[in-house]
């Protein structure tokens, strides 16, 4: 079914692609979330990323630099409406890894369904209930740093909050607020405020070939990273 189609919300599809969810999985190519954690499915999942990154840049991407690359996107599709939920107030079913499911796509963001009950989900929660776990299988299957993982995941926070404010100008304190009390929390030593956001490691997206710094790189910032 399309990304839109029986959408939880309309305040949460109207802040883009990233923050719509499904309410069923129906018939058809939906899988748990839970999958993710066989290697054979990350491999499928991370080898459909390199090919695309391998095309575009025209040279053999390494499996690590694509398996974080793909996970930066994962985070961000899992991230998103969670957040955006609780800045406005609606209710979304608490992502599981048996109640959250995928659909494999092309291009673009994950396709997601939520089909537990409605709550008032959290983005901590989220991290114990999801994050770690698929975070901990990309870190054994490709010798991937936790903390490179980790940085993937609060850039996913911010980046979330940042989508909200430029689709919503009105939650932009709220939203920032929110990223900012998990950087304070659960996701603390993973970055620094300054300005913006700023991570303490490197997601290295840098090593594609003409993928340069991302927003809020710590090789950009010119700040001490970690491997």
């Amino acid at each position: 079914m399309p990304a839109d189609e029986n959408a939880t919300d309309p305040a949460l599809t109207g802040l883009g692609p990233f923050f719509s969810v499904c309410r069923e999985a129906g018939p058809g190519s939906w899988r748990p979330l839970r999958d993710l954690l066989a290697p054979a499915v990350l491999a499928e999942r991370v080898q459909h990323v390199r090919a695309a990154l391998t095309r575009l840049s025209g040279v053999d991407i390494e499996r690590r630099v694509a398996a974080s690359t793909m996970s930066l996107g994962l985070f961000a599709r899992l991230v998103s409406p969670v957040l955006a939920a609780g800045v406005l107030g609606v209710p979304l079913p608490r992502p599981t890894l048996d109640d959250a499911w995928w659909q494999p796509v092309e291009q673009g963001p994950w396709q997601l369904a939520l089909t537990g009950p409605e709550t008032a989900p959290l983005v901590a929660d989220l991290l114990t209930d999801v994050l770690t776990s698929l975070a901990d299988a990309l870190a054994q299957q490709y010798a991937l740093s936790r903390q490179v993982l980790s940085g993937n995941i609060t850039s996913a926070v911010f980046g979330a909050a940042r989508m909200v404010g430029i689709a919503r100008p009105d939650l932009a304190p709220a939203a920032r607020a929110a990223a900012e009390g998990l950087l304070a929390g659960p996701l603390a030593g993973t970055g620094e405020l300054r300005e913006d956001f700023v991570r303490s490691s490197c997601c290295l997206y840098y090593r594609i070939p003409g993928g340069g710094y991302c927003g809020d790189c710590v090789l950009a910032a010119g700040v001490p990273s970690s491997p």
